[in-house]
């Protein structure tokens, strides 16, 4: 029935889209308002004019029988309304207009023929009658005043209640793990498809405003994120010819010395933007574009194996927007954005890494968007959106061998020359082995580094392991229609479909043998000491292994009622999801007890997730219980998208595994063996889809028209969590009473045989029992004047429960699998195994305070502060779970209850100064940020393995304190 439902509406709109002219993205804003006479009753028939440089034509509309208006579907900007009636005195306000939110403009007509100009800012975002939404918003007027990066990324800093992080891959935690947010750059999600992180590198010069939900979201754009979505408009070209040109440098010599180890060296970093606007065809057609080129060198390098090479990353990106109005109640925006990056001599930054073994790196970032909206009337708009993104990336070795593998036995390693085989790994000593101890002699006193004038192991020379290209796509489609009706008791109606497709496609091969590593004779194959090992990709054996494609299918459906009556608004809505996971590997086959068989290179449905599995409803209700002060209450269901089991589950993972060779004393190969850590995976019957249920209570306060507070409480429950996990896990690893001692697929050994791949042990279940919970109370208030903003806020919060997606990997900033991490992966690793306790996102306090004051002479001053809570961490120990494993390896095994230990908190103020400086008409301006101006470099990402020499220590620090000068020439 629910499908049946979905296909009728979806139809329905189809339709619609067909007669209609494509139109409407959510990245608009909107004004309403009431005109009113002198005696307070409302005014129909008064035209409403608004005008901006941002908008091409001006649009119009007429106040309805009560005096109301609504002026939808707005360029975010600065927009003058001309109010008019024949008799009545004009009126004029100037609103500013804020992405995705509703800005109110009420007056009052007299008889008088006197105008009258009143300017209102944004000073409506924290209270918003219509709305129970956590939505925050900035300009690029702000975010030029602020102590700020060049990078997409560094908005993050700016957004209320939401961890402080210096992280490259990974996002904040807000309530969720880092990979719950949803990361817009002009409404197009650049998250990594099926990863969730914000690795893509749109750039921060081109944005016009900046806009974040963090919590209470209506059925109104596609929202399903588990943490935050943050989305920005790009700039667009205006009435005027306008432009800039700027050039920005952090020489090595304006940084101070960082505490972090591993190699020595100089870093320059340069940036260089141009961009130019204007019309094409005045009041019909404008253009914007930029080019924008940042650069980092390293030179003076060296660590424990000597100089290493020069680092170099150099990035081009061009951005192209036409902002087009055919008529005054069309409006058109397509964009165009392309970004290539090059980089040479990283991945040495570890001490113990000779500099022969440096990568590089090359990525491509492609961006296209067509997007309008039609006001079809004051009463309804249409909308149409379609976005491409192209994420290409490959991760390549600096030095590449001429080496040939073979999986012959009696091929040969060259023994004699390690270090030109692939990376070798050269073998510390080990207490108590004796024989292992006197065979790896000659190889560290060759290969070692020089610590206290002796030769030690440890180290890895040679060349870099491996080439991986791992390309990224998302193509996606959305309609949308609202409608208002009514008048004493309106209704704002909106509809949306949704459809969009990620894929990866991943290439990995290696160079030369790949790793090698020195096991002496500890080892045995097929009963022989084994004395070498190289480990290699299977890719890299032939061309006829594919490469290794998953997809991830989505269909969306939101419908939401805003009833507004009398001083109450009330939300009602829902968001429907369709998600389908698509392999690579298999065909489908009835007639086999899984229901596929092997099919190398097809693509296949891995798993579905039905409408009906996931009906998220959203409801609310704000009272404004003086007109314009708030209470509100929310309910909001999230089911996540984002997974990258497409990827990790996927047949043909089968046939990129790592390979094992094993050579004798003499290098002699005596065979391999597949790694069993990448593999095809089956998943348990009736798992539910991953949600996070949201309760939400908070106030609004206008306090003055300069002053405005928010205050709310608010509660996340997470739950239905799926991982990869050992098929007997209930049964092998110890569970606690309460869960079931049974397999996950109780025939799996007979589904694989039907298959007829390998003897996979792992299979996707739902993990029995895991959860995260959130419980946030904040305050916030934002002052504005002419001349000064500040914003500030006060976070108490508590992140905890038994499963920590950012808490999966060895390193705390890495690109892990959602689905396919160390949790439940054996022994020590399971939900029961110590993991309830504070998680790693949790900040139990943050105070954010950030803003500028323009001063008299033609300058201003901005600055960022934070305070928050240290990272919890806990120690890790194999030992602890010794009956249950023959592992050596520490990682995920909790040997204390999670979040047990806490960093040092942190604390750090950032400053900028802006000197405006006229010539003849332009501008030319000087601004120079500091940041960490008090070089507080606290530690965190501690070495929690016990087992190591380096356990407690922090692995990261935040930056220290670095200044940057920028000089801009603005026409």
């Amino acid at each position: 029935m629910v499908d049946r439902r979905i296909l009728r509406a979806f139809l329905l709109l189809s339709v619609f889209a067909l007669v209609a002219p494509f139109a409407f993205a959510q990245q608009t804003g909107s004004i309403s308002g009431k005109v009113t006479s002198v005696d307070g009753q409302g005014l129909p028939g008064v035209t409403v004019e608004a005008t901006s440089t941002a908008l091409p034509q001006p649009r119009t509309t007429i106040t309805t029988e009560g005096g109301e208006f609504r002026l939808p579907a707005l360029q975010p900007g600065s927009y003058t309304l001309t109010f008019s009636l024949a008799g009545l005195e004009t009126r004029t306000r100037t609103v500013q207009v804020v992405l995705s939110q509703e800005a109110t403009a009420n007056v009052t007509l007299g008889m008088s023929g006197v105008s009258e100009t009143v300017t209102v800012t944004a000073e409506q975002t924290m209270v918003n009658p219509n709305t129970t939404a956590i939505e925050s918003s900035l300009s690029d007027e702000v975010l030029e005043q602020l102590p700020m990066r060049q990078e997409y990324r560094d908005l993050l800093k700016l957004v209320p209640a939401v961890q402080y992080s210096e992280d490259a891959i990974r996002g904040p935690s807000a309530g969720g793990s880092g990979q719950d947010n949803v990361y817009q750059f002009d409404g197009v999600n650049v998250s990594l498809p099926l990863y969730g992180n914000l690795s893509a590198e749109p750039s921060s010069h081109d944005i016009e405003q900046v806009s974040i939900v963090r919590g209470g979201a209506k059925a109104v754009d596609f929202n399903r994120a588990g943490g935050f979505t943050i989305d920005t408009v790009s700039k667009s070209g205006t009435s005027e010819f306008m432009g800039q040109v700027t050039y920005q440098v952090q020489n090595h010599s304006f940084s101070a010395d960082e505490r972090n180890g591993g190699s020595q060296f100089e870093e320059d970093k340069t940036w260089g933007t141009l961009n130019l606007g204007g019309p094409l065809l005045r009041d019909r057609l404008f253009f914007y574009g930029s080019y924008y080129r940042p650069t980092i060198s390293r030179e003076n390098r060296s660590n424990l194996y000597g100089d290493v090479p020069e680092y170099g990353n150099t990035r081009d990106e061009v951005f192209g927007k036409l902002t087009y109005t055919p008529t005054s109640n069309i409006l058109l925006n397509g964009s165009y954005r392309h970004s290539d990056r090059e980089v040479e001599g990283t991945g040495v930054t570890d001490a113990t890494r000779a500099g022969t073994a440096s990568q590089g790196e090359e990525s491509r970032f492609r961006m296209g968007i067509l997007e309008g909206s039609w006001v079809i009337n004051n009463r309804s708009v249409a909308s149409a959106k379609f976005t491409n993104f192209i994420n290409e990336t490959l991760s390549r070795p600096d030095n590449v061998v001429d080496v040939g593998l073979s999986v012959t036995p009696g091929a040969r390693l060259d023994i004699n020359n390690l270090d030109q085989m692939g990376l070798f790994v050269v073998p510390r000593p080990l207490a108590g082995q004796t024989a292992f101890n006197e065979f790896i002699a000659p190889i560290i006193q060759r290969y070692g580094y020089v610590e206290n004038g002796t030769r030690v192991g440890g180290g890895r020379v040679g060349v870099d392991s491996t080439f991986s290209a791992d390309d990224f796509y998302r193509d996606s489609a959305q309609l949308g229609y609202d409608l208002t009706i009514g008048s004493t008791v309106s209704n704002d109606i909106h509809i949306g479909l949704q459809w969009y497709r990620d894929a990866e496609e991943l290439v990995r091969t290696s160079n030369g043998w790949g790793r090698i590593e020195v096991p002496g004779g500890r080892v045995n194959f097929n009963g022989q000491p084994v004395f070498y090992q190289a480990i290699f990709e299977q890719q890299s054996l032939s061309e006829s292994v594919p490469a290794i494609r998953g997809e991830f299918e989505s269909r969306n459906l939101e419908i939401n009622d805003t009833i507004k009556w009398n001083d109450f608004s009330f939300n009602v809505g829902v968001m429907l999801s369709q998600d389908t996971l698509y392999g690579q590997g298999l065909r489908e086959d009835p007639s086999t007890l899984s229901g596929y068989v092997r099919a190398p290179g097809n693509k296949y449905v891995m798993h579905e997730v039905d409408w009906q599995d996931q009906i998220q409803p959203r409801l609310g209700t704000t009272w404004a219980y003086n007109g314009v002060d708030t209470v509100y209450v929310s309910y909001a269901k999230y089911n996540p998208a984002v997974t990258s089991l497409p990827r990790a589950a996927s047949w043909d993972r089968n046939l990129s595994r790592e390979i094992t060779a094993n050579f004798d004393q003499n290098g002699v190969l005596m065979g391999v063996t597949p790694l069993v850590g990448s593999s095809g995976k089956l998943f348990e019957e009736g798992i539910k889809p991953r949600y996070t249920d949201e309760y939400l209570l908070g106030t609004s306060q206008q306090i003055n028209n300069r002053w405005t507070a928010r205050a709310y409480a608010r509660h996340r429950y997470s739950a239905n969590f799926w991982e990869d996990t050992n098929n007997n896990a209930r049964v092998a690893f110890a569970p606690p009473e309460g869960v079931p001692r049974d397999l996950y697929i109780p025939n799996l050994a007979d589904q694989i045989a039907q298959i007829g791949g390998p003897n996979a042990t792992y299979v996707i279940a739902e993990l029995d029992g895991a959860f995260t919970k959130y419980y946030e109370v904040t305050a916030e208030s934002d002052w504005r004047s002419g001349n000064m903003f500040v914003r500030g806020s006060y976070t108490w919060s508590h992140y905890y429960g038994n499963f920590d997606q950012d808490n999966t990997t060895t390193v705390n900033d890495a690109s892990s699998f959602v689905g396919s991490s160390f949790i439940g992966d054996g022994a020590g690793r399971q939900i029961w195994n110590n993991r309830y306790g504070d998680l790693r996102g949790d900040r139990r306090h943050m105070l954010k305070v950030y803003g500028f004051y323009s001063l008299p002479w033609n300058a201003s001053v901005g600055a960022f502060s934070v305070y928050q809570s240290g990272q919890p961490w806990e120690a890790w120990n194999v030992e602890v779970y010794r009956n249950l494993t023959t592992s050596l390896d520490d990682t995920a095994r909790y040997a204390e209850p999670a979040g047990s230990r806490r960093t040092d908190a942190h604390y750090q103020l950032d400053f900028n100064y802006t000197q405006n400086i006229p010539i003849r008409g332009y501008n030319f301006q000087l601004a120079a940020d500091m940041f960490n101006v008090f070089d507080k470099q606290t530690g965190y990402n501690i070495q929690n393995k016990v087992n190591t020499a380096a356990f407690g220590t922090p692995r990261s620090f935040y930056d220290p304190r670095r200044f940057q000068l920028a000089m801009r020439f603005q026409f």
